[in-house]
């Protein structure tokens, strides 16, 4: 492709089009200029003027073209970013003013992990629509980096995630200690093990267990344990990464044992699904976290649902069990 002019920014808002934007983001998304044409009612020729006007416009090739399809190059990626910005910021906008001429106090976009949404995030949110019945609320439960990612492209307004470290991967994003937990043991309600007062782990090496999956930060930290404490690793395990359905079913019904969060393992206990054993685990993940962009004044909406999810926190605050020390 021929070298591009570089873009002027005193020009440059007059040559963007919101169309232009709309495209690239499904040209982003399916790689292809038919696919992304049709999606955005945009005739074939139509949509490869818009882009070449964008190329034109920004002084860069956004798109590596081949019969494969439309591949981003590293400016294209960076312009998706910003574009799907742009389009989120829109639709906010739009729902706000609806939300507003319908008596209603906005939209708050949230994602979460497990813990949080298995526990705090049910009790704010219910307390929110007691007060706020007309709020809307949408929760998503994703990974760790999704959820990161997500909030810094303005697609959530709230993440509950784990601390976000190192610092580079936390610019732009403003964080607030919701709490930290331990892990506890749990067994099934009918476990011969389920009364013990008192417990030691390599007593416990022979019973099943599920394993944390070799996958995740936890795996070394529970091996490391056992071999402390036990000389040994257990050797009938599972290594798991499922959802937490399935381990609970190892659990409750088939006598393994787990290392689970305490919030959801006292949640379950509560229901009687479980037992919740006298050995506690200290956690190596970090603190769960409230993580928005740093980018200026919160909306009403948003600042009233994290008031309460740090007022349920501060109210579900539990004192920890003693934990095995790994030193």
């Amino acid at each position: 492709m021929a070298s591009l002019s570089p873009p002027s920014i005193a020009t440059l808002p007059f040559r963007l089009k919101f169309r232009q934007l709309v495209l690239l983001d499904a040209l982003g998304e399916s790689q292809s200029l038919r696919k992304a044409a049709a999606q955005t009612h945009l005739t074939q020729p139509a949509a490869t003027r818009a882009m070449a006007e964008l190329e034109s416009a920004f002084g860069v090739q956004l798109f590596d073209r081949s019969h494969a399809g439309m591949t981003p190059t590293v400016y294209g990626h960076a312009l998706i970013k910003h574009a799907r910005r742009v389009l989120f910021d829109v639709q906010q906008a739009h729902a706000d003013i609806q939300a507003l001429r319908s008596g209603a106090q906005g939209l708050v976009r949230i994602g979460s992990l497990l813990p949080p949404a298995a526990g705090l995030l049910p009790l704010a949110i219910a307390e929110v629509k007691r007060q706020f019945p007309l709020l809307r609320i949408s929760l998503e439960q994703l990974p760790q980096k999704p959820l990161v990612e997500r909030v810094r492209e303005g697609s959530l307004d709230i993440a509950l995630c784990r601390q976000i470290t190192p610092k580079a991967d936390a610019n732009g994003l403003d964080q607030t200690v919701l709490f930290d937990e331990d892990y506890v043991l749990v067994a099934g309600p009918d476990h011969r093990l389920a009364g013990a007062r008192t417990l030691k782990l390599g007593d416990l090496i022979d019973e099943p267990w599920v394993m944390p999956h070799a996958s995740g930060l936890l795996h070394a930290h529970v091996h490391a344990l056992f071999l402390i404490h036990a000389g040994r690793l257990p050797a009938n395990t599972i290594e798991s990464s499922t959802p937490l359905v399935a381990n609970l079913m190892l659990v409750e019904r088939h006598g393994f044992l787990n290392f689970m969060q305490k919030t959801i393992a006292q949640d379950y206990a509560a229901r009687g699904q479980l037992c919740v054993l006298s050995i506690a685990l200290s956690n190596p993940l970090g603190p769960h976290v409230i993580a928005v962009r740093d980018d200026g004044a919160l909306p009403p909406a948003t600042a009233i649902v994290l008031r309460a999810l740090r007022e349920v926190a501060e109210r579900m605050g539990l004192p920890a069990e003693e934990e095995l020390a790994l030193g």
